[in-house]
């Protein structure tokens, strides 16, 4: 049993002194072995963020259409209902729990 230890921690201490021997390759250069995957170049970055590019986006895509505008009424419109339901909904359950408490004033 301690043969096979020895022996096996003696084939692991050549192989990571194998390693360690090992020729660094020049500056600038991949080790051997190793290949770099094909990139494209990027631009610089220059701080600022760049608009994000739309298709079909230009001097016609530019202007809203009036529709747009009629459903932003509608869901305003919408929104505003919404809030008043709850509102009351709201007025509704704290005059059930709290009037046996505060009459008002």
């Amino acid at each position: 049993m301690r043969l096979l230890l020895a022996t096996a921690l003696l084939a692991l201490a050549a192989g990571t002194a194998a390693a360690q021997t090992e020729t660094p390759a020049p500056l600038g250069s991949a080790p051997a072995g190793v290949t770099a995957p094909d990139a494209t170049p990027t631009p610089p970055a220059t701080g600022r963020r760049q608009p994000r590019r739309v298709e079909g986006a230009g001097p016609a895509g530019a202007a809203k259409p009036a529709a747009a505008k009629a459903d932003q009424a509608d869901s305003l419109r919408k929104a505003q209902a919404a809030t008043a339901a709850r509102d009351k909904a709201w007025d509704s359950r704290m005059k059930r729990t709290l009037g046996s408490i505060c009459h008002g004033c």
